[in-house]
């Protein structure tokens, strides 16, 4: 059964492999950093959230944790940029 269902999907395995291998890297790039600025713009329509600590005081640096996902968001896309 399994080599039967396996034989049944390998032409479209094959054209699956050549369609990715045929898409240039640097359009590749481009996705991959399009994915995260829209990640980004999605993470900031999000309703803010607030940090606090024990006694339920708000933090005074970054209290919003949108802003801190924003800036992770932009140092991986720096990284991924430079490596």
């Amino acid at each position: 059964m399994k080599e039967m269902i396996g034989r049944a999907l390998k032409p479209l395995s094959d054209w699956m492999f050549d369609v990715v291998l045929g898409v240039p890297l640097p359009v590749v790039r481009y996705i991959f950093l399009g994915l995260l600025a829209a990640q980004v713009l999605w993470v900031l329509t999000l309703p803010s959230q607030r940090a606090v600590d024990e006694s339920g005081n708000e933090r005074s640096l970054f209290t919003d944790l949108r802003l801190i996902a924003v800036g992770l968001l932009v140092l991986q896309s720096i990284l991924y940029i430079i490596f």
